[in-house]
């Protein structure tokens, strides 16, 4: 017996965030429908759920190839490994520029054949099923308030004003493996499967939610009443909501909503599905960070206002409609102006017919300037910002951002091993995370310009000193060993430089990126892991020369200088220092 689908789907920004980071996708051909709600801010969030939606169903695709029972042990298998795959690629795409650590997105999914559904999550997109009048949630949240309701610590009834809300402890991009959680579910005609992100569930009850289910047929209609009763409770998140009913013999589709119309610049149709292989990607330097980073692959990429455009600049009126055409020749691009009003010029100068276009350049059509850089590279793009804007003639002034600097002590702490955490339990990373950030606030308090980011399973921290953030650095591990019964290994690095700030307090640059190549190097180096686990030691403090130059003297005597490292973001080899602790 064969189930026909009928499916809607529609994300909304909310009446709160400027932005849209949610992302949703139906291949009904296929029986792929996906939910993710991104994280990270800004373009990071966006590109983390678009990356969920656009690469997984590729993935999905080669995966279960050849298989047949989606209820099988081997259909959930393989379904494991595309998730595993597509977090390895979100986590690498996320070290490629500062803008971006840190960056992860939700997953919730239903895979349909004949009459079995095969359903995965992390996070805390949620998937529910209407059955003969009966409403139930199939999954249950990868989240730090579902952690403390499992262990009795709070009610559902302080869900809404707890300061933990909306912090989660699985998601696409978290380090080590992927840790999904499947079920497969047998299907029965007439049953209703709602996916859906944490902007609806955050604003209405299940109870609302199934009475729209109830009462209304059309299912681009409930998922409209959704959106709407979410907004009208305030709104406070993006919300998205995919419907799929099992109902007949074919697939059909009601008219399917994307409302998203907070980006400054549309994407048109510059999706991902190329992103396994690109050549490059194409970033923005008119803002940092970067709010769309957008891959080049075989055979083109396309630029203009138009919305048809890979990239769709549809807010510069001084940019014709189809305004230049980039080609994919192996690993080599190639740039052509295709008849606009205004030029395109490549790395300042005005471009005729076809050209070579070189890897990393800079594109300047009408007032809209773009960077095309490497794929997989560790390139920094304030180079090319740099010369974008210093370029004879130019008469583009860059957003104040690019010159709000400030010089200070950075330190990265990361936690070792969080995914065997995650794997004994999510109330133990809970923890650990939770002690690490209220150690480092309590620490920051005394800071005029204090800045505390978590990452994940980490935290990124500035302070004014050098000689304040060593002194808190090496308080961390002691209060984890008071606070923590269970034995806990951190890794910290400390970094001395300027950042670039963002409108929103971000720190972005050089420095920022290569604090976190330096706490990288316990992956990287063996005789940098050495250290951590010689001795079954709890902790491996890493301080760059910048760092260790700027100590007292009797303060830099007990470091120890343990070779020299390229850190990206940094022109030259870095002398690297290690802290001996107890």
């Amino acid at each position: 017996m064969t189930c026909t689908i009928n499916y809607a789907g529609i994300t909304d920004k909310g009446r709160v965030r400027k932005r849209n980071e949610d992302n949703w996708s139906a291949d009904p051909q296929k029986g792929i429908y996906i939910v993710s709600d991104g994280m990270g801010g800004h373009a990071a969030g966006d590109l983390a759920s678009r990356l969920v939606v656009e690469m997984l169903p590729l993935l999905l695709s080669k995966k279960l190839r050849d298989v047949t029972d989606f209820s099988s042990p081997k259909a959930t298998e393989q379904l494991n490994l595309a998730l595993t795959e597509l977090n390895e690629q979100v986590r690498a795409i996320s070290k490629t520029k500062p803008g971006l650590n840190g960056m992860g997105a939700t997953v919730v999914l239903v895979l349909v054949r004949d009459m079995t559904a095969l359903i995965a999550h992390m996070g805390d997109s949620r998937a529910y099923l209407l059955r003969d009048g009966t409403f139930k949630q199939l999954t249950m949240d990868h989240s730090v308030i579902q952690v403390l309701i499992n262990s009795g610590e709070i009610s559902p009834d302080e869900v809404s004003t707890h300061p933990a809300r909306g912090k989660i402890t699985r998601c696409i991009g978290m380090a080590g493996e992927a840790l999904p959680e499947t079920m497969v579910l047998d299907l029965k005609p007439g049953d209703r499967i709602l996916l859906c992100s944490d902007g609806l569930t955050g604003m209405i009850t299940d109870k609302v939610i199934m009475d729209f289910l109830m009462e209304r047929s059309n299912t681009k209609s409930v998922c409209q009443s959704l959106i709407d009763a979410a907004n009208a409770a305030g709104g406070m998140d993006n919300i998205t909501v995919l419907l799929i009913d099992c109902q007949g013999n074919e697939t059909t589709t009601d008219e399917v909503l994307a409302i998203s119309e907070t980006e400054e610049l549309g994407r048109g149709k510059g999706d991902v599905r190329d992103m396994i292989a690109p050549v490059g990607f194409v970033i923005n330097l008119d803002k940092q960070p970067s709010d769309f980073f957008l891959p080049i692959s075989y055979p083109s990429f396309s630029v203009g206002r138009g919305a048809n455009n890979h990239l769709s600049l549809k807010n510069d009126r001084t940019v014709s409609r189809q305004h230049c055409i980039i080609s994919v020749d192996g690993d080599n691009l190639q740039i052509q102006d295709l008849g606009s009003r205004n030029g395109t010029y490549l790395n300042g100068r005005r471009i005729k017919g076809i050209v070579e276009l070189p890897i990393p350049s800079w594109l300047s059509m009408g007032r809209t300037r773009i960077g095309v850089i490497p794929a997989g590279a560790d390139f920094q793009q304030e180079s090319l910002i740099d010369e974008a804007y210093t370029t004879e003639g130019s008469i583009l002034i860059p957003p104040s951002e690019f010159f709000e600097e400030r010089t200070e002590a950075l330190l990265v702490v990361d936690i070792v091993g969080s995914t065997r955490l995650v794997k004994l339990g999510e109330t133990q990373l809970v923890k650990v995370v939770s002690a690490l950030g209220q150690m480092l606030d309590k620490a920051l308090q005394n800071e005029k310009q204090p800045f505390l980011k978590c990452t994940g399973d980490g935290f990124f921290a500035t302070f004014g000193t050098s000689e304040e953030a060593l002194k808190t650095a090496t308080r961390l591990s002691g209060g984890l060993a008071r606070h923590i019964k269970f034995p806990v290994q951190i890794s910290v690095a400390l970094h001395w430089g300027s950042v670039r700030l963002t409108q929103e307090g971000e720190r972005t640059g050089r420095n920022a990126h290569a604090v976190f190549s330096l706490e990288d190097l316990r992956h990287r180096e063996k005789n940098i892991n050495a250290l951590l686990t010689a001795q079954n030691k709890r902790e491996i403090i890493l301080m760059t020369g910048a760092f260790w130059d700027l100590l007292e003297l009797s303060t830099r005597a007990k470091a120890i200088a343990v070779g020299k490292y390229n850190l990206k973001g940094l022109d030259k080899e870095e002398k690297i220092f290690f802290w001996p602790t107890t």
